[in-house]
Parts: C-alpha cells; structure tokens; sequence
C-alpha cells in the first residue's frame, strides 16, 4: 500500500511541475500567435487526447517530461512534394484537406507540380497540379488540415504560425515562460506550506518531537515547558539553542520540564544525540537508543560512511593531514570537526574488540553548505510551537524560494568544477525522487509540498542552463540570431538539437542506472 501511495505521490509531485512548465509555453505561444499542435504531460503512448480549436491536449503513459508541439520545430512542408498525388477537400473553392492516406475519401485527386504551403514570402498558399489530366490550381485555407490517417491529421503551419517567424521579444518570453511558471509554482507551493505551518514561536512550549531522539524516549510531551538547561532558566526557544551550542561536553544535560496536565517541574538527564554529517555518523541508533557513555561509539552510520562504519563500533584515533588525535569520546570527535576540510581522513576503531582501519572521505564544507546541512549538530529532539503570522505568509515564500535557487546554483558551482566531491554519480534521477518523494509523504503533505516547490525550482534552473534541448539552449540559439542578423540554418538546428537530446538521454539513463544500484 505504501508503494502504491509513494507512486501516486511521485506523479502527483512530477505531473504538478510538467503541466506547470508546459503550460507557461502554451500561453506564450498562443499569445505570439505560434500554432500549437499538442500540448502532452508525460512521454510515450498517449493514455488520454482531447482536441481543442487548434491544440491536442494528451496525457501520455511515462509520467517524466512534456512537450508543447510548436509549428516550426518540424518542416512540415516536407509532406507534400512534386509528382506526389493528393486528394483534396474543399471549402468555399479553397483547399481545406491535403489527404496523404490513398483509402480516405476526398472530392478531387491531384498528382502535384507545383505549391506554396510554407509561404515565407507572403505570396499566398496554394497547391497545384494535374486533375484528370487538366492542370489546376487551388488556394489553400490557412488552417487547412493534413490527413495522414483515417486517425491521424495536422494542421498546416504557414510562416507567419511559425515560431521561427516571431521577433525576438515574443519568442524569448515563449520559451522563458516554462522556467518562470516553475518559479511562480514555487512561490505559490511555499505560501501555502507558509500558511498551515505558520511561524515558529519563540517561547519555551514544545511544539513536536523529533522521532528517535532522547526526548521523546525520555517522555517528554508536546505541550510541556522547557523551563531550565543544566541549572539555567529558560523563558523563550532562542535560549534552549544558545545553550546546548555554547555546552562543554555532550555526554548528557538535565533538562528542567514543567509538565502540561500537572504544572509540575521535572528534572530530566538526557542523553545528547550528535550527528556529525562531515564524516556520517550519530551516536544514536536508528531505534532511538544511545549506544553507550564509554567511548566513541557509532550509533548509525549514513552517507557514504554507510558501508565503511558499524553500529556499537569504537573509534579510537583519527588521522588527518599526518597528524594523529586521540579519540576517547564524543566530544573529541567535535573537536576536530572544525580541522577538516575535506579529503582523506584514517579512522582506528574497534570493531568487536578486534582493531581496524578505515579512510572516510571527509565532506567538504561547502558541500555541506550547497545541501544546506551543517557540518555537525547537537540536539535533544524538541521543536518549538508554530503559529499563524500574516507577514511570515507572505514573506517565507519569496525566501523559501530565493534559497531554493541559491541552493541549485551552488550544487550546479561545484558539479561543474567546483568540488572534486560531487560528480554526475552524485545526481539523481525519477528512481532516485521517487524514493525522497516516499519519505516526504511520510512526514506529510505539507512536507511534501515543500518538496515539490523546491523540486520545481530545480528543473526551473536546469532547463535554463545554455544546453540546446534545453530551454536555456534555445534562448542561446535566437540570442545568436539577434545578434548576428543571420538566421541559424534550420539543419543545423536540428542536428545540434538531436545530438544534445541523446547526449542528455544518455545522462539520463546512466543516472537511473545508479539510482538502480544504490536500492541494493
């Protein structure tokens, strides 16, 4: 059940963003007066059609992708060519059915010697030719059809439909328009999460629980005050993070809590959970246990350190940069936090009573800094009450979404040539968001909505990034074009394009596959 959840969400999450995308085009194009055949959410076998004025509107079956089908991508004038026989369809004397398909049924049959269907020049559209041996000719109606199939038919584009016939101006804004609607999602996603999360409080009321954390394993409730830490009173959350961030050791605290039912006052010795996100590594066990006080003991193991470092191991000594540290307990593994700056680190620990050797390649802080994540953190497991803030509302959308690009354009910083720790192996692909998808469903819809603007974001950005097959890519191309006064040469687009396409749709294919290989 849960899987069948996960999947409803993850097309829930990609469909959402498509449709958005795509829909920014379809708008622009329109208002440029471009003629767009479909406009399709998904890729591969159409599962839904529906025809409009002018525009297919289709759900296909690989909910990954979407396109808006714009006359001018494609040479359609290449259907009909001289000595090719066509039957005709009229309306009012003028062609309105060029038919391609021998068994369909059409008024008159030309074998063609001569057309203008493109009409660049402005000289009118026509097709003609032979009729029972008398030559012929018939102006074309600007929205005549194609019919290519008894369930098939396209309508003709001439120029002035075309997007390549557009100035500059309309057609950058047809094609920034995808990118734009991403971000303008974004800011709507992030208003609503703003709006049914509102603004953490600053008092001393715990407003939830952080599931595994010594918290909740010692009993304390949503609703109880946290009134003191180690002896000193607390009267507001900013204090409570002060405090634990300024201890001198991270073995434990006594934690004061005035219990919501009773009003009385408990004195509570909490064990502190570490995660040191630099290296992977917690002192709690993924059951929301403490391994222990003697020691330098793993409790969990994530990241790449997953493989490298077990449960209820003991770290003994570390080495960086030649120089050996002495490790007897957690707090020594602090120390050093702020030594390590990427690289190579030796890490001596036992393993059973039995001494071992490992190198952990130490994450680089700004690596850290591109995902968001500090290097280490020390907590009890308590968050603060939320309330509703009209300005909170109306504000966190806009810093919710500038960090969100801030974010993207960090990790792009650093993939191309940034940082040596982050490579193509690093980048997921659908397998790889439908399994964060899965666990943001698990923390709730709100969660999961937050997901989605910031994952709109994402592709908001990728698809700008100058790569022809990108949106960004064709921006580039008529950018040239209005620089230089000189048309691109319609096959070099095309090839350029298709090449990139594959290149991108190797990538994509090589991601997935490591997505793959990363479930076992």
């Amino acid at each position: 059940m849960d899987f069948i959840i996960n999947l409803l969400a993850f097309v829930f999450s990609l469909g959402l963003i498509i449709a958005i995308h795509e829909l920014g085009h379809l708008i622009f194009a329109k208002k440029a007066n471009i003629l767009c055949f479909e406009y399709s959410i998904g890729m591969g076998p159409a599962i839904y059609k529906k025809k409009g004025k002018e525009t297919v509107f289709a759900v296909r079956a690989i909910p990954i992708g979407g396109f808006v089908s714009m006359a001018g991508e494609a040479v359609s004038t290449e259907m009909v060519k001289e000595d090719q026989t066509v039957g005709l369809n009229f309306k009012d004397g003028k062609i309105k059915d060029i038919i391609l398909d021998k068994s369909l049924e059409r008024e008159k049959t030309m074998r063609v010697s001569d057309f203008e269907i493109y009409d660049e020049h402005k000289t009118g559209l026509f097709l003609e030719g032979y009729v029972e041996g008398q030559l012929e000719r018939y102006d074309i109606l600007t929205d005549a059809f194609y019919k290519i199939s008894s369930k098939q038919e396209l309508q003709i584009a001439p120029y002035d439909r075309c997007f390549e016939s557009k100035k500059y101006v309309p057609k950058l804004l047809t094609l920034i328009a995808g990118p734009a609607m991403n971000f303008l999602l974004a800011l709507l996603l992030f208003l609503i999460v703003a709006a049914f999360t509102g603004k953490p409080q600053n008092t001393n009321v715990v407003g939830s629980l952080v599931n595994g954390s010594p918290a909740q394993i010692e009993q304390i409730n949503v609703g109880d005050k946290i009134v003191s830490l180690n002896g000193i009173t607390i009267t507001n959350w900013t204090s409570i993070g002060d405090l634990i961030n300024d201890l001198d050791s991270v073995e434990a605290v006594i934690v004061g809590v005035e219990r919501k039912e009773s009003g009385t006052v408990e004195n509570i010795t909490l064990d502190l959970r570490v995660d040191i996100n630099q290296l992977g590594i917690s002192n709690f066990t993924e059951q929301g246990a403490k391994t222990g006080n003697s020691g330098a003991i793993i409790g969990t193991s994530f990241g790449k350190t997953i493989d490298i470092l077990q449960t209820n191991d003991v770290i003994t000594s570390v080495i960086y940069n030649e120089i050996t540290y002495p490790i007897d307990n957690w707090d020594d593994l602090l120390d050093i936090m702020p030594l390590l700056k990427g690289g190579s680190l030796r890490v001596d620990f036992l393993r059973e009573g039995e001494p071992k050797t490992e190198f952990i390649q130490v994450w680089e802080h700004k690596v850290l800094n591109s995902q968001g994540v500090q290097a280490y953190q020390v907590l009890i497991g308590v968050s603060p009450e939320y309330g509703f803030d009209f300005i909170h509302m109306i504000t966190y959308p806009f810093t919710a979404t500038g960090n969100s690009f801030m974010q993207v354009i960090q990790v792009l910083g650093l993939l191309f040539g940034g940082s040596e720790q982050i490579g193509v192996n690093d980048l997921s692909g659908p397998v790889g968001i439908f399994n964060i998808v899965g666990m943001y469903v698990q923390a709730g819809f709100i969660s999961l909505l937050g997901f989605i603007a910031f994952l709109s974001v994402n592709i908001g950005i990728m698809n700008l990034l100058p790569i022809p097959a990108l949106d960004g890519g064709r921006i580039l191309f008529i950018s040239i074009e209005a620089i230089s006064k000189k048309r691109i040469p319609r096959n070099v687009d095309n090839i350029v394009n298709n090449i990139f396409f594959i290149l991108l749709m190797v990538l994509f294919v090589y991601i997935t596959f490591n997505d793959v290989l990363r479930l076992f």
